[in-house]
């Protein structure tokens, strides 16, 4: 019986089935490339983004609710997709940023040119977001047609937010490590700059887990 398959039905699908019942939506393999326009090198599921901006971004002004511009969406995604890269550790917290405090994008309203907040999260009515799910995420390595495929990564608005690595539970005879450990592992080998550190500039969790083992 091959490894994948072990890790697969003991550790993998299982945590799917429980962030399914939790709210989170699947995607298949097939969602989660064409959400991204085919791009293998994208992190942002910009399809589940973009929509999800449209519909609920707006600002207040003349005392009512403000649609921003279909410019201003794609400035913002631009924004958040087009993060320049200085080190995972700076990067990551200029991600951070962005995504608590948000943007600011010039919008006319009534002759009234100024600044208005646009947000990423609706962090004060988390249920107005959308949540998913996607296993064996493809994606391009850095500076390489080659690929990797984390186990899990969950979205919110199409953000990537968390990767979990799913190991099955028992012992490596030949190392003698725990897979949990071996989960770890692979998450910090995926992090090097040759790997696939641009997950990791938005990755807010990362979890390694071996059924009832997590860290």
């Amino acid at each position: 019986m091959k490894l994948s398959y072990l890790e697969d039905f003991d550790s993998k699908v299982p945590a799917i089935q429980v962030l399914c019942a939790l709210g989170w939506r699947y995607l298949s393999r097939e969602e989660a490339i064409s959400r991204r326009s085919g791009r293998l090198d994208q992190v942002v599921l910009t399809g589940i983004l973009k929509p999800w901006l449209e519909k609920t971004a707006r600002f207040e002004a003349t005392g009512r609710q403000n649609e921003f511009s279909e410019t201003n969406i794609n400035e913002a995604i631009r924004r958040l997709t087009d993060v320049p890269f200085d080190g995972l550790v700076r990067t990551n917290e200029n991600v951070y940023h962005l995504l608590t405090l948000g943007t600011s994008l010039d919008q006319e309203v009534n002759g009234d040119r100024k600044g208005r907040s646009l947000h990423y999260i609706d962090w004060e009515k988390p249920e107005n977001n959308v949540f998913h799910v996607a296993d064996e995420f493809i994606i391009e390595r850095a500076k390489s047609h080659e690929t990797a495929r984390p186990d899990l990564v969950l979205f919110v608005n199409g953000i990537p937010f968390a990767v979990i690595e799913c190991k099955r539970r028992d012992r490596d005879k030949e190392a003698g490590e725990k897979q949990v450990d071996i989960g770890i592992e692979q998450m910090i080998r995926n992090q090097r700059p040759e790997w696939i550190p641009h997950l990791f500039q938005y990755a807010q969790i990362l979890l390694a887990t071996s059924v009832n083992d997590v860290r």
